[in-house]
């Protein structure tokens, strides 16, 4: 086997590298790190011979022999977990892994720091869009994924994730039946999450979603109301608008303007 054929086997392996992967794959296949004459001497070829496909700078996938005559289709939860700096996919991604999503979407939510924040690109009708997160290695967990390791915020903080940013969970409805087929929440893992946030308004909808679906899901059946007595508000709390943007109405228990027929959205589930 040469070069070349041993770099496309390395590259397959991995399904999508970076350019980590490609200063350690030229060191393990030419005895050194240079990923400039790796690229020029090596990958070049192989993208002209169409073994291998540029997603972006500095990120490729390869295409399996038995598969070079086709469209070949780049896992998109796979390709996520390998952009450089990335540390976790979150929200609806983080649903979809899971599999509590109500619906596939389009895009996919990379959680990063702000120092390594990257610009949003499309690839096979995919977005990947980086989101700032101050908290994006903590709560997470790998889980194998198709023979490879992905990195997943757990079902406690993407619970509370997702209520925190519901623009990127797919909107209330999306958001809501989607979060009642998510299994193995706690009370106290979430508030163990929340304690990261310092946020009452968050505390108040996420009570007020558990208690909602501790009537509506079978995965939600186990909590009580006791455990969630804690997060309820304080005596001189001001009630606000989960969304402005609806009719709403007061609930008086958890102080949220709650959207009219929200409790609908469950239907059926």
């Amino acid at each position: 086997m040469n070069k070349t054929e041993q770099i496309y086997k390395e590259i397959l392996k991995r399904s999508v590298v970076n350019s980590k992967d490609l200063n350690y794959i030229s060191k393990q296949v030419l005895g050194r790190k240079d990923i400039k004459y790796l690229y020029w001497k090596y990958i070049y070829r192989l993208i002209k011979d169409g073994k291998i496909g540029k997603i972006k700078r500095g990120l490729y996938f390869g295409i399996p022999f038995d598969q070079l005559d086709e469209k070949f289709e780049v896992d998109r939860y796979i390709l996520a977990n390998k952009i450089e700096n990335g540390y976790a996919l979150g929200y609806h991604s983080a649903l979809e892994l899971h599999g509590a999503a109500y619906s596939a979407f389009n895009n996919i939510f990379i959680l990063i720091k702000k120092p390594h924040r990257f610009r949003p690109f499309r690839f096979q009708n995919i977005t990947y869009v980086p989101v700032i997160n101050k908290h994006h290695n903590t709560h997470l967990i790998t889980i194998n994924y198709k023979k490879k390791e992905v990195i997943v915020t757990d079902p406690p903080r993407t619970f509370v994730e997702c209520l925190s940013r519901v623009d990127l969970s797919g909107g209330w409805e999306e958001c809501l039946k989607s979060l009642a087929n998510l299994r193995g929440i706690e009370v106290s893992d979430v508030k163990e999450v929340l304690k990261l946030y310092q946020n009452k308004t968050l505390e108040l909808k996420t009570g007020y979603v558990l208690e909602l679906l501790s009537k509506k899901s079978p995965y939600y059946g186990h909590i009580k109301y006791d455990e969630l007595k804690l997060l309820k508000p304080l005596s001189d709390w001001i009630p606000v608008y989960i969304d402005r943007n609806v009719p709403s109405k007061l609930n008086k228990k958890w102080g949220l303007y709650i959207p009219e027929g929200f409790a609908e959205y469950l239907r059926g589930i």
